[in-house]
């Protein structure tokens, strides 16, 4: 008697066998418990495994490139996302990382991690369907959700055109 990683009865069922499968229990009216499987199962699958590699791929920037707080002061005509990135980490600028989590792999030694207070900045140009709507979040993100705990950066003037215009550049590079 060996383990069996595969019940009996899902023995000789191929794997898009096992994706119909998938299901919730419910408990119903009558107090019996039921089976409610999803037809649709397979494409939530798909596009979990897709958001997951979305997430795991590198992003523009390589091991080592992410620059510090201090090291971003002494930048002198960087590239437009590098600039982006030091005014999203700046807690006197555009501070996203004191409420977002980024994807940036490897994340940058003696970093603390991202915030848990917004959604995670990840996959921003298949949640995002232009830089223009991205760029429209970060000026006022009170036009989309009248509730968000986001501050209308631009609309308040708590950063300039242009530094809304770097963190754009950088955040669609994740």
């Amino acid at each position: 008697m060996g383990l069996e990683t595969t019940p009996p009865h899902y023995a000789n069922k191929s794997h898009s066998d096992f994706i119909d499968v998938v299901g919730v229990v419910r408990v119903n009216l009558r107090g019996s418990t039921e089976m409610v499987s999803f037809r649709f199962a397979g494409t939530l699958l798909l596009g979990l495994l897709l958001l997951a590699g979305g997430v795991a791929s590198p992003t523009v920037a390589t091991a080592g490139e992410w620059p510090s707080d201090k090291q971003c002061k002494k930048l002198k005509d960087a590239e437009v996302v590098k600039t982006g990135w030091c005014v999203a980490i700046n807690r006197r600028k555009g501070n996203c990382l004191g409420c977002h989590m980024a994807m940036v792999n490897p994340w940058p030694e003696g970093f603390p991690p991202g915030g848990n207070v917004g959604p995670p900045l990840v996959a921003m140009k298949s949640r995002f369907e232009s830089k223009e709507a991205l760029r429209a979040q970060i000026y006022d993100p009170t036009v989309r959700n009248p509730n968000t705990s986001m501050p209308p950066f631009g609309k308040h003037r708590l950063l300039s055109n242009k530094q809304i215009d770097q963190i754009v550049e950088w955040l669609w590079t994740i």
